[in-house]
This record gives structure tokens, sequence and C-alpha cells, in this order.
């Protein structure tokens, strides 16, 4: 269904550019709400769960910053959402040697069976959405999508 039409629009859209970042939008929207839906069986949120699934595949140690620049939220937001995965002993804040305003951030045994547990629920729910999409098609729009982000940072930095 287009987007003129899940909207109710009572003329199309006349700026092909707009209409495609509604889109993307609106489906990432969707998509978060799905997820939300997911995660909140574990009681989890969205960020919660992205915090986890990047310290599972983290290689070395990794800060509040790290994180906070990975995920592109801010630290204010990172602080938060971490204060909440440690009070549930899902992740801890281990202090780095020589340096007391810094901590590096990693799971504990729990939030390893935690992400391991909503890990499997959650790849089965994005395989469910990306259904109608072949290889061929995902890998094609993962390669726009890294096109249209290169061009807003270059909006953002020109």
């Amino acid at each position: 269904m287009s987007l003129n039409q899940e909207l109710q629009l009572e003329r199309p859209m006349d700026d092909i550019r707009h209409e495609l970042i509604l889109n993307v939008v609106r489906t990432a929207n969707l998509m978060s709400l799905q997820g939300n839906t997911l995660f909140r069986r574990y009681g989890l949120t969205e960020a919660q769960f992205n915090v986890l699934f990047a310290l599972k595949y983290k290689m070395r140690d990794w800060t509040q910053s790290d994180l906070s620049k990975r995920l592109v939220v801010t630290r204010a937001s990172i602080t938060s959402v971490l204060d909440k995965l440690e009070a549930k002993a899902l992740v801890r804040r281990v202090a780095v040697a020589g340096n007391r305003r810094i901590y590096h951030v990693e799971l504990t045994d729990r939030g390893c069976t935690m992400v391991d547990t909503v890990e499997p629920a959650y790849r089965k729910a994005v395989h469910e959405a990306c259904r109608p999409l072949t290889d061929a098609q995902c890998r094609a729009l993962i390669r726009q999508l890294e096109e249209l982000r290169a061009g807003v940072t270059g909006v953002n930095q020109g």
C-alpha cells in the first residue's frame, strides 16, 4: 500500500524526495513499534535491547561514550539506559585504571542469557518483516540507505 493510501491523503504528494523520507520514517516507526511489543515481553525496551545486542558483538572494551556514538544516542540517554540495565543486573560498569571518569561497560552472565534468549525471537521477527524482499533486494536497499545516510551526513556537515 502506498504511503498516500496509508495516510489517506486526499491528493498525492508532489515531491518524490519528501515522499521517500516519509516512507523511510514511517517504516522505521512501524518497525520500532513491533520491536517494542517484542521486547516488552522480556521486560526490555528497544534501547535496552540495542545496548545488550551491541555489547554481545563487541570485540574490545567499550566505554559509555563508545556505546553512545555507535547507537546514535546522547550520553545522557545512554547513561539512563545503562542505569536501568545495571539495576536489572544485565550489565556492569567496570572502572578503568588510572581514569576515575571513564567506565567500560560489559554484559553480566544474566545479560548474556537475556540477549541469547531474546535474539532468536528478534531475528525471527526481522526475517518475517523482510519476507517480501529477496536477498538481492535487501542488499540493494542497504546500499541505497547507506547512500541516503551519507547524503544526510553531508547536509549536516555542510
